[in-house]
């Protein structure tokens, strides 16, 4: 449209400059021209704007009507995401409750091994604890036979080493 109107422009100037015409007569016939040209201008002006108006008006409505769908279509995934997550809710739930029925009875037999092995573990150390004192005990007596029989063994040597030498 824009080169339509230069080009146009361009060869009307050319035919003003080159015309074999009075100043008062080209200024004449170029002020008609131009308000030819001014009138054409505002006549298609109104034609474009008469011509896209109504498309202007159509984008506007379809906005608005997309505007609209997109913020009922938003609503109704926010509504969806919040009912799913209720119910994952609900099924994790579930899902705790069961495993806690099925591993409860599994944790009291557990913990009733430990308590189990833990008396007996007390009663090997003390089992333990009693045969070491014992063993303590004995071996102290041991000692002190030893020592005695040592004693014994070595005076008697003594008296022999005596006797021999006398």
């Amino acid at each position: 449209m824009n080169g339509f109107m230069f080009v146009g422009l361009v060869g009307f100037l050319a035919g003003i400059f080159l015309a074999p015409k009075k100043g008062s007569e080209l200024r004449d016939q170029l002020g008609e021209k131009v308000s030819k040209l001014r009138a054409s201008a505002k006549d298609k002006g109104r034609q474009i704007k008469d011509a896209v108006e109504p498309v202007i008006l159509q984008v506007k409505e379809e906005g608005c009507t997309l505007k609209h769908e997109s913020k009922e279509i938003v609503h109704d995934v926010h509504a969806c995401l919040d009912k799913n997550l209720e119910n994952g809710k609900q099924v994790l739930s579930s899902a705790q409750e069961r495993l806690g029925e099925k591993v409860s009875p599994v944790v009291s037999l557990i913990k009733d091994d430990a308590k189990e092995l833990e008396d007996k573990a007390h009663c090997v150390v003390n089992k333990v604890s009693d045969k070491f004192d014992e063993l303590k005990q004995k071996s102290s007596e041991t000692l002190v036979d030893l020592k005695n029989k040592g004693a014994d063994a070595l005076s008697d040597l003594k008296h022999k080493g005596e006797e021999k030498a006398s």
